[in-house]
C-alpha cells in the first residue's frame, strides 16, 4: 500500500469516488431489481428473493467497489466488513418489502425500487467504511 492508503485516505478523491460509486450502485441496483422481479415472476416469494439477491449481488458489489470505486485491492477483511454492512441493512430492506408488499399491497416490481432508493445512503456509508483502509495508529 502507498503512504496515502496507510493514512486511511482513499487513492481516489470523494468527487471521483462519487460518480464511480453511483455507477456501481446503479449496476448493483439493476441486478438486485432484476433478480427480485424475475424471482417474483416465477413464483418465488419476495423474502426468498431478497436472500437470493443478497447472495448474488453482494460479492459483485464488493469487487466492483473495491477495484473501480476505491482503487483498492480485494481483501478478505474488507469483504467481511462489506458483507457485514450490507447484512446490517438487510432487516431494513426486508421490513420495507413487508410493509410495501404485504402491508400496502404494492407489487414487487414497484416495492423493490422504492426500497433500493431508500437504502442508497446507508450503502454509500457502509461501502466507504468497509473498503477504505483503516487508519493505523502505530508509530514507526
Amino acid at each position: 500500500m502507498d503512504q496515502q492508503s496507510h493514512a486511511g485516505v482513499s487513492k481516489r478523491p470523494l468527487v471521483e469516488r462519487g460518480w464511480r460509486y453511483a455507477l456501481v450502485g446503479a449496476v448493483c441496483a439493476t441486478a438486485h431489481n432484476a433478480i427480485m422481479i424475475a424471482a417474483d415472476q416465477v413464483g418465488v416469494h419476495y423474502l426468498l428473493g431478497t436472500v437470493i439477491s443478497f447472495l448474488a449481488v453482494t460479492p459483485i458489489g464488493y469487487a466492483l467497489h473495491s477495484r473501480f470505486t476505491f482503487a483498492e485491492p480485494l481483501r478478505f477483511e474488507a469483504l467481511a466488513r462489506f458483507v457485514g454492512g450490507v447484512a446490517m441493512a438487510y432487516p431494513i430492506s426486508v421490513a420495507m418489502m413487508i410493509v410495501l408488499c404485504s402491508g400496502l399491497g404494492f407489487s414487487v416490481a414497484i416495492a423493490t425500487p422504492i426500497a433500493t432508493v431508500a437504502l442508497f445512503f446507508w450503502n454509500f456509508i457502509a461501502a466507504h467504511w468497509a473498503i477504505l483502509p483503516r487508519l493505523y495508529l502505530r508509530r514507526r
